[in-house]
């Protein structure tokens, strides 16, 4: 039982560090931005990908049909991705992503397209990725598997406590620097009071009129602050919350 535990523990460390490198190191070039640490920790790991994988491959066989995976696993998905979102913006008071742009989306927390795709990869994950990986792991040595999944698990809650310690009144610092955006926007950019009431307007107009300006009012914000706003540009915009 406890070899099982554990290699189910690492499969949820591939499948979130497979996460990881598709936003980080995939998906930004294909949308013509730089490579980035798109996860909101620290470590290359994104655990809402081990999540939905795990949660998936548990609930459902792989003797199901492909439609029934597909339906299934992707309405998981989206329920785990509309639940994160709802919990993230409660504890931070912020949304940090924002599908209001896609079709057939849910308060902007889920879309239609998200569910496609989580569709697929559940089809994958369920019919063949799961299966394989489980087998490979579960060949090795139970000791060996319970010191990896330990010491994989402690760094997670470490990496975890800490960022969430770095981003300790992270609402009350992007206003901060929301302030000073609007402050040297106010002056420097002369559509300004035409597109105030769009902040990613605003920020995207001070981008291309003066970046250096916007790096260095970036740099004024710590570290932490930094990465979580390349990471999550929407934490920024001024958006009103319909579904409390």
């Amino acid at each position: 039982m406890m070899k099982y535990i554990s290699a189910l523990i690492l499969s949820f460390f591939v499948y979130g560090f497979a996460g990881w490198i598709w936003e980080s190191l995939i998906c930004p070039p294909l949308m013509g931005y730089k490579i980035k640490n798109s996860g909101f920790l620290n470590g290359p790991i994104v655990p809402i990908y081990g999540v939905g994988a795990l949660t998936v491959s548990l609930l459902f066989s792989s003797q199901e049909t492909y439609l029934s995976i597909f339906i299934e696993g992707a309405f998981v998905a989206c329920v785990i991705e509309y639940i994160t979102s709802w919990g993230m913006e409660k504890l931070y008071h912020r949304r940090w992503w924002d599908y209001s742009d896609k079709a057939f989306h849910v308060n902007g927390r889920v879309c239609l397209e998200g569910f496609l795709v989580f569709g697929l990869f559940s089809v994958v994950a369920v019919k063949y990725v799961q299966p394989a990986l489980l087998s490979k792991i579960m060949q090795h040595d139970v000791f060996l598997l319970v010191i990896l999944a330990t010491a994989l698990t402690t760094i997670l809650i470490i990496d975890t406590i800490a960022t969430i310690i770095s981003l300790t009144h992270l609402d009350e610092r992007l206003e901060e620097f929301i302030k000073d955006i609007e402050n040297y926007a106010q002056n420097a950019i002369e559509d300004f009071e035409n597109n105030k009431d769009d902040f990613a307007q605003v920020v995207k107009l001070l981008q291309q009129k003066d970046k250096d300006t916007y790096i260095q009012i970036l740099k004024k914000q710590k570290y932490s602050q930094r990465r979580i706003l390349k990471a999550f540009p929407h934490l920024i915009h001024k958006h009103k919350n319909n579904d409390k």
